[in-house]
């Protein structure tokens, strides 16, 4: 497996990541290619080389443009690009990233979105490149490291804005960062959006470093403006995400209000919670709680078992899971529309599909057939 590891030293832009991986072995000629097909004038695109003490890296020089597109103008420009299918998809929903995070904070529709700054054609130069340059490394899985934003205000076309802008404050939403005390946008929209389409979990895994790149950006700080990136080769298998794993073992805990415990403690941010019977000492018959919980819940998580359930210690442990990316189907069947789950891997094959059994019931209910005749027909139209 492939496996692409940001590390934002101080912060990410489009145009830092494209020089990271031009610096890594990306060669210039397979983006400006790219490039030229788009229907529009391109400004000029060219390196350099950059020296910072005992860094050196690449620094991505892009010639002055007035060309400003609509979203629509570059969602049509991606889609019309002759190249990898993989490419024109992960573009298009760099740029729908964008979108969303723009119509939260706006509170306008995605359909009337109207971008400012990221109108100009740095911004689609920017997404395809990045694409492009990730298809061409054949990158299966993308971590980063914590991503730095600077303090004070910063001058956008809405005005003065805090730093980091509510657009990027969105995008980052579940990463970590780090605030440093630089009076400067050291994460762009842009850099936010990349990182949040391509990672999908923050667990460390362990690869080999095949090549690595540094992309200059520019900014001059008392610290090098830099972006670092590794490229390398993992196991077969890797995890998603670090999950704690928090256990209690009781033997007078009433276990009717299992149930409603195990509700209070989702309801407080819970993964998964289980309870199931176990032997204790002096053979006494007792329950196990076990809770799955994000780093960023064990507080919540832990204050609630205490203060609902009987035991006095916990145990926690950290582990590693990886999951599908999920989504809800509504399928056309011959028995009517079904909500239905389907799973997809990291590449965004489907791998499988799951009915819902309030789906099965609600028909077999309707139809007065037997719950089980019911849900292999079905299997058999998904």
């Amino acid at each position: 497996m492939k496996v692409l590891y940001i590390d934002p030293a101080l912060g990410i832009s489009g145009d830092m990541t494209i020089s990271a991986l031009i610096d890594a072995g990306c060669p210039l000629g397979m983006l400006t290619d790219l490039l030229t097909q788009l229907p529009v004038d391109v400004p000029d695109i060219r390196t350099e080389k950059r020296r910072r003490g005992a860094i050196e890296g690449t620094h991505l020089l892009i010639g002055p443009s007035d060309v400003h597109l609509s979203v629509g103008d570059m969602r049509r420009m991606i889609e019309g690009l002759d190249t990898e299918a993989r490419v024109k998809a992960d573009a298009a929903a760099i740029l729908d990233t964008i979108v969303d995070a723009e119509s939260k904070v706006h509170g306008v529709p995605k359909d009337k979105i109207h971008f400012h700054e990221l109108s100009h054609i740095d911004t689609l130069i920017d997404i395809l490149c990045v694409a492009r340059a990730i298809a061409h490394f054949s990158i299966d899985r993308v971590f980063s490291g914590p991503i730095p934003v600077g303090r004070g205000y910063v001058k956008t076309a809405h005005g003065i804005m805090p730093n980091p802008p509510p657009a990027t404050t969105e995008l980052l939403t579940g990463f970590k960062v780090l605030f440093l005390d630089e009076e400067l946008e050291l994460t762009t929209p842009t850099g936010a959006a990349i990182v949040r389409h391509y990672v999908k979990g923050q667990a460390r895994i362990p690869f080999t470093v095949m090549t690595h790149g540094c992309g200059f950006g520019t900014y001059e700080t008392e610290r090098p403006n830099v972006l670092r990136v590794f490229i390398g080769e993992a196991g077969d298998a890797a995890a998603d995400e670090e999950v704690w794993v928090i256990e209690a073992d009781m033997d007078d805990m009433e276990t009717e209000y299992m149930g409603a415990v195990a509700d209070r403690l989702r309801a407080a941010g819970a993964l998964d919670v289980l309870y199931f019977p176990v032997h204790m000492k002096k053979g006494r018959s007792g329950v196990r709680l076990s809770v799955l919980t994000p780093a960023t819940r064990i507080g919540a998580i832990t204050e609630g078992i205490f203060s609902e359930t009987s035991t006095f210690g916990l145990r926690m442990r950290l582990e590693y899971r990886t999951v599908l990316d999920r989504k809800e189907e509504v399928v056309q069947t011959s028995f009517g529309p079904v909500r239905v789950k389907r799973g997809y891997d990291p590449q965004g094959r489907p791998v499988k599909a799951h009915l819902e059994f309030e789906e099965v019931k609600r028909i077999a209910d309707r139809l007065k057939k037997p719950y089980r005749e019911l849900l292999e027909a079905l299997k058999k139209e998904l």
